[in-house]
């Protein structure tokens, strides 16, 4: 696993964990939000600062496993809290933080448009759950999460559209998924992979395992692993392994 990745990621959790720590002792000195829907069901002065310590909690246990699942319910989590606390802001901020990690790291492999569509109507009744602490409140929130939306697309098509120029050659004028649009689901059993050759490709996608880490997880030689790529290269019309992971990274991969 690429050590520089993990320590980014630690980075990113332990400053984290210092902000959900202040947050949860801050939300203790604090007379909660009477004005919140949550005062209906329990009283928001114990629910902030539990939800708070919970976060916590999973922060620490994402320092341990570096499981970034955990990491993505500490961002939904403190967005759905912090927008019906009257932080809106900030919980629009967690959710699209959110999006943008499942995003980047291919989090969410089979239906993923389907899946965060979900998310997304999840997020925007959370806001129309906001109109307690007024209703010009709720509209600015809305709009600004719209506006969130929209931006991070154009950013995320002005990126896709400047860095294609930095593919190889055989990337951009691959031929092998002429049917496919980038960003739809591809299978690779449809490319006439073998369980091994499909298992193989998966881990080198999702999580960027070497040809030795390959060959360790399954038990078999390194010669094995470059043997069965090499019929890989060939059947995807690419020359080595990022070029390969360059070619299947634009797709929603699955076996």
């Amino acid at each position: 696993m690429n050590r520089n990745r993990i320590s980014s990621e630690r980075v990113v959790a332990v400053v984290g964990l210092v902000f959900l720590l202040v947050a949860a002792i801050a939300s203790i000195l604090l007379d909660g939000d009477p004005k919140s829907i949550i005062e209906k069901i329990a009283p928001t002065n114990i629910v902030i600062p539990v939800v708070h310590f919970i976060c916590v909690g999973f922060a620490i246990v994402f320092l341990i496993t570096q499981n970034l699942y955990v990491m993505i319910s500490i961002f939904l989590i403190e967005s759905e809290l912090t927008i019906l606390t009257h932080y809106e802001e900030l919980g629009i901020f967690f959710f699209y933080a959110a999006l943008i990690l499942i995003l980047c790291k291919d989090l969410f492999v089979n239906k993923p448009r389907k899946r965060i569509f979900r998310l997304f109507v999840i997020h925007l009744i959370t806001l129309f759950f906001s109109y307690p602490h007024g209703i010009t409140y709720m509209l600015i929130s809305i709009s600004y999460s719209l506006f969130c939306f929209a931006f991070y697309l154009w950013i995320y098509y002005s990126l896709k559209a400047k860095l294609s120029c930095l593919f190889p050659q055989n990337v951009r004028d691959n031929t092998t998924i002429i049917d496919k649009p980038a960003g739809s689901t591809i299978s690779l059993s449809d490319y006439n992979l073998n369980e091994r050759q499909r298992n193989f490709v998966m881990d080198n996608i999702h999580n960027k395992l070497s040809y030795k880490e390959i060959s360790e997880k399954y038990f078999v030689s390194v010669s094995t692993v470059k043997k069965d790529f090499a019929e890989v290269f060939k059947i995807f019309e690419v020359s080595n392994i990022e070029e390969l992971r360059l070619l299947l990274l634009q797709y929603q991969v699955k076996e």
